[in-house]
């Protein structure tokens, strides 16, 4: 068999890098076609609860465990149903989108990121359409996988723990799906329309809208809930 010659191995070294500089030129093109949420948010008007686009149908388990919560929480027993405000723990999807505070986004490597100023809390979104395993054990903020509609970033969380509230006083089961369809309305707003799915609880899915203002970017102090307990809470208003 003939030796390569050296015209030989320049040639093929030049479709080497020819190809090389052809998929390093198209991603950046790729990536110009997904938009961008990136930047400094926060909600445009601080809430506690979700506020359904409809009225919510509980099951009779779903009635049961809300007025047990709204039970304990007459009774100040906030340990008992809401660790997040008794022991600063992360308040899970989709409650961490209440937090008053600011949050930022940065899109990088097929992963969207929100990096929440309470608490430093952090959440990904993994938009490369890669299979997930399920969580052996439900996380406060579950398993969430996202992908583009258009100009809307589609995130479905599931493997949420019941030990998570959906809001201030709304319970779930770790059955619990929440989707969420974030898109810009305009270049300073942000919406996340969420929608809750959760049989055992809710006889149908139910909707809500919330709402972030852009902010100037700058940097997040260090944050420690347990340290910050007179600051804010995980959702709504000063503690």
């Amino acid at each position: 068999m003939a030796r390569p010659t050296g015209r030989h191995v320049a040639e093929q070294l030049g479709l080497v890098l020819a190809g090389m500089f052809l998929s390093i030129s198209v991603a950046p093109a790729q990536a110009q076609d997904v938009p961008s949420l990136e930047g400094t948010w926060k909600i445009a008007t601080p809430e506690t609860k979700l506020k359904p686009l409809a009225p919510v149908v509980l099951t009779a388990e779903g009635r049961k465990a809300l007025e047990q919560n709204k039970r304990l929480r007459s009774q100040h027993k906030f340990d008992d149903y809401d660790i997040a405000l008794s022991r600063c723990s992360n308040p899970g999807v989709p409650r961490l989108m209440l937090t008053p505070m600011r949050f930022k986004i940065w899109q990088r490597f097929g992963v969207v990121t929100f990096d929440f100023e309470w608490n430093r809390a952090l959440r990904q979104i993994d938009v490369r359409g890669l299979p997930t395993e399920p969580l052996l054990v439900p996380q406060m903020t579950g398993r969430t996988s996202g992908r583009w509609e258009g100009g809307t970033l589609v995130a479905e969380t599931v493997d949420i723990s019941d030990r998570t509230l959906i809001d201030d006083l709304m319970p779930h089961t770790n059955d619990l799906k929440v989707t969420e369809r974030l898109r810009l309305i305009d270049a300073d707003t942000l919406e996340d329309q969420i929608t809750i799915e959760d049989p055992a609880y809710y006889a149908t899915p139910w909707s809500s809208v919330v709402t972030f203002k852009r902010q100037p970017d700058g940097f997040f102090p260090e944050h420690v809930c347990l340290e910050n307990r007179g600051t804010a809470k995980p959702s709504g208003r000063a503690k």
